[in-house]
């Protein structure tokens, strides 16, 4: 009878680890979910203000001719895209993304006004190694 007891607990232990691997797992995914989703809203929101200021859109080029995603700081000389940067990598505003002020941020302005708009972050849960996460927003802006 105590070996069935030692058994029985065995298997609710293991049981209880398979429950926990899981949520780690699941508040995991919903994080990048929510990584994606600000990427996403950062995006549209650059380009809705280009689309506000149409007729000035290459002014608003960042790290155009690199490849995005790679490690370094960014500048631009638009004031817009300044602050906007400051929204996306400043951890104390709720909207930001972490590991994103490393990162080499781009939008490139090319022919007819087409606008691609890439971002760029590190989960905090990767690893040093790990290849950051990126969402590409491309449009085309009418003048």
């Amino acid at each position: 009878m105590l070996i069935e007891a030692l058994v029985a607990i065995a298997i609710f232990s293991l049981a209880i680890l398979g429950i926990v691997g899981l949520q780690a797992t699941a508040i995991r995914t919903v994080n990048e979910a929510d990584y994606r989703a600000k990427a996403s809203f950062l995006a549209t929101r650059i380009v809705g203000q280009m689309w506000g200021d149409r007729f000035n859109v290459p002014t608003y080029a960042l790290n155009a001719g690199i490849t995005p995603c790679t490690a370094g700081t960014n500048s631009a000389a638009n004031p817009a895209v300044t602050t906007w940067l400051g929204e996306l990598t400043d951890l104390s505003n709720p909207g930001a993304l972490p590991g994103a002020a490393n990162l080499k941020q781009q939008i490139t302005v090319g022919l007819n006004n087409t606008v691609t708009v890439t971002i760029c972050w590190k989960s905090p849960q990767a690893a040093t190694a790990a290849e950051p996460h990126n969402f590409t927003l491309t449009t085309q802006i009418q003048g």
